[in-house]
């Protein structure tokens, strides 16, 4: 089998000469020499040890940046495993709010501004939304993951967001189910319309506020009369919400969890060769749904890896509604208790009419147990029971063992 190629192999090889080339400074520059330094003697060593047998290894540090393809994995793991006891026993909702290709050059440019505005345009409208009597009448919640690319690696900035289907009462008393079993509380014309109001009255409020900035082309469109034209065509346009049906099995919730929340631009297991100079790696195109190749000169391919880079201190995963921290487990606790309680009652209902009851929620909740129990799978080598835990710094002097 062909050793996979990474990132930071890429980076080690040809990142100082592109960093030289293209007089990259600053968190470009760093990172790109902290992803070719991740697992190499560069960071230093550890030992880690099997909580079942004892069996000791030595490994090599990881970088634990954010943008590493590496080191996602066990990040990914430890915040499900934080996520896991969150779950409740009904289906949930995933939405995609993407931002028009017209706006991906402004939030290159101001990618803090820009991107907290996708934020709080997208929350907004649903929290907005459920709470109206007309259509939920009830407080959700919402997990959202900002991603900022398409699988060509090109800018294309979207919010990835999921919930509940349905929230808690007002009275916090009772849980309100949203719509029936394959329709969203409200109709998605009312949804992206709405997004695109709040967005761009965002929009509006930033660059009263001398929060944007407008260099090469886009000073074009900084005069007042030249952005009221740009700004008019985005209102005219139609922005695309997308509403996926929502999904009631356990394990269906925690795929899309660790499938949008630690995503990079690309993973390593996508790059296919690196020869004379280009990278060849896989994509798939969403307009056919085929999958395709691409074959991309090393300059452009680490360019547009670079698009991607978060601020510093920006958050890509925020949480609102019954799931905003500062209340999160009160919610989730009394909506769990809400929901086993509401189950209960229809099975004893049942009972007294003589009417067989489906089971299927007692099965989730077990499900949801199981998962809990079960969820940090073996990796230790010799025994293939336990698991492999940090055991000590590698001294600098170590000598391995004859």
């Amino acid at each position: 089998m062909q050793k996979e190629i990474t990132i930071g192999e890429i980076f080690g090889e040809y990142g100082e000469a592109y960093i030289t080339r293209n007089r990259v400074k600053g968190q470009e520059k760093g990172l790109i020499r902290l992803l070719s330094a991740c697992r190499t003697n560069a960071l230093g060593n550890h030992f880690e040890q099997c909580n079942n047998c004892a069996y000791t290894t030595k490994a090599y540090d990881s970088c634990r940046n954010r943008h590493c393809p590496v080191c996602q994995q066990k990040d990914k793991l430890q915040w499900l495993d934080k996520r896991m006891t969150e779950l409740l026993p009904v289906g949930y909702y995933h939405l995609v709010f993407t931002v028009p290709h017209e706006l991906n050059p402004l939030c290159l440019q101001n990618k803090k501004a820009m991107y907290g505005i996708l934020f709080k345009a997208a929350s907004q409208t649903l929290l907005e939304l459920a709470r109206d009597t007309k259509h939920l009448g009830a407080d959700i919640g919402l997990m959202t993951v900002l991603h900022t690319w398409g699988q060509n690696m090109m800018e294309h900035p979207h919010l990835h967001c999921i919930m509940p289907a349905g929230g808690l009462g007002f009275d916090k008393k009772h849980w309100v189910h949203a719509g029936n079993k394959n329709g969203f509380f409200v109709h998605y014309k009312a949804l992206s319309r709405k997004f695109r109001g709040k967005f761009l009255d965002l929009l509006k409020q930033a660059i009263d506020g001398n929060q944007l900035v407008f260099k090469g082309k886009l000073a074009q469109i900084a005069g007042k009369k030249a952005w009221q034209t740009f700004v008019g065509k985005l209102y005219k346009k139609e922005w695309v919400v997308n509403i996926q049906a929502p999904l009631g099995h356990p394990e269906k919730i925690l795929e899309y969890l660790s499938r949008y929340v630690f995503r990079i631009a690309i993973t390593n297991r996508r790059i296919i060769e690196v020869k004379d100079g280009k990278v060849l790696f896989s994509w798939k195109d969403y307009r056919t749904g085929r999958s395709r190749k691409m074959r991309l000169d090393i300059d452009e391919f680490i360019r547009r890896f670079l698009l991607h880079v978060l601020p510093k201190g920006f958050f890509k995963v925020r949480s609102y509604g019954i799931f905003a921290n500062r209340y999160r487990r009160q919610n989730i606790e009394t909506a769990k208790k809400i929901l086993r309680r509401e189950h209960e009652d229809a099975k004893e209902e049942a009972m007294e009419d003589g009417i067989t009851v489906s089971e299927k929620q007692d099965t989730v909740w077990d499900e949801i147990k199981g998962l809990i129990r079960n969820f940090k799978n073996p990796n230790c080598p010799k025994c293939n029971k336990g698991r492999l835990r940090f055991a000590g710094i590698v001294p600098y002097n170590h000598i391995e063992p004859g």
